[in-house]
């Protein structure tokens, strides 16, 4: 508060208060308005620099975004899905090779492709039985891939698709047992489990199973070739290759119940493979031949 000395002594003076309350907002005032021009002024400097470094770029007159006189690099590679079709494979019989067979030949190795194709597996078996039963051999000099391709056809169709020539499918009566069911339809235990998913423990009555119906195996062992072509029924059914040689003597022999020295009585040896499916397939009594040829 201020006080002065008047008339009556000590007396209060508003007016003293006003004017340095008036000082002290003028001063305040000018100081804010200091602030504010400093702060405009720092950021007119800072537009004028941006301003300053965009100026020095000239854009050229191809790419507005590269610097005159600058080298221009291609533009990243984007990683994009490959949506383009697959190569379709190479044909398995070039043409300079088809140009060589008879109409017919060429005929039948086109649709055999197709048959393949399509994964038809009953016109690819019956395609290459038409090739290799053609009069003159035309087709001699493939008939070892073509006899291997039919091998592996037929085993599909005997234990995945249950072809009805040689599978067929009984009901389980009282009293059978895994091994008399594959007994009395002239097949193996093992064959019969494989036909039926691997499990041939819990043979009840009334079980719907897959057997093979009275197959007639032989199996021809060929010395000079080192190969083993089984047939079933009197046609090819798959060919075998032989690592060693083959030092058993020519004749003919029944595959035994227990075959674990059989191929070596023969002088015959077989990839562990090859034998286990032989000895799968092959029932009791079986013919196999050991012949030069």
């Amino acid at each position: 508060m201020a006080f002065e000395r008047g008339r009556f002594g000590l007396e209060y003076d508003p007016r003293q208060h006003e004017e340095a309350s008036g000082g002290i907002g003028w001063v305040v005032a000018v100081v804010s308005v200091v602030a504010l021009v400093s702060l405009a002024w720092s950021l007119v400097g800072r537009f004028r620099t941006r301003a300053d470094e965009f100026a020095d770029v000239e854009p050229s007159s191809e790419n507005p975004n590269v610097a005159a006189g600058a080298a221009i690099s291609p533009p990243a590679a984007v990683a994009r899905p490959d949506t383009s079709p697959p190569d379709p494979p190479p044909p398995r019989y070039p043409d300079s090779v088809m140009a060589k067979r008879p109409v017919k030949l060429r005929n039948l190795l086109m649709r055999l492709e197709a048959a393949e194709k399509r994964r038809d597996v009953e016109m690819a078996v019956s395609t290459i039985e038409q090739i290799r039963a053609l009069p003159g051999s035309p087709a001699a000099d493939l008939d070892d891939s073509l006899a291997r391709r039919l091998g592996t056809l037929n085993l599909r169709r005997l234990f995945d698709l249950r072809n009805a020539q040689w599978v067929k499918q009984i009901t389980v009566k009282r009293g059978d047992v895994a091994s008399r069911i594959a007994s009395e339809n002239g097949s193996t235990l093992a064959s019969l489990a494989k036909l039926n998913g691997g499990s041939v423990d819990k043979v009840f009555i009334g079980r719907k199973m897959y057997v093979m119906d009275h197959p007639r195996f032989n199996l021809v062992i060929h010395r000079r070739t080192r190969t083993a072509d089984l047939s079933l029924n009197g046609k090819f059914f798959k060919r075998y290759d032989i690592p060693g040689v083959v030092s058993g003597k020519e004749g003919t022999y029944e595959f035994p119940a227990n075959p674990k020295t059989f191929w070596r009585s023969l002088g015959v040896e077989f990839k562990v493979s090859d034998r286990v499916e032989l000895e799968t397939l092959l029932p009791v009594k079986a013919s196999v031949i050991v012949a030069e040829l």
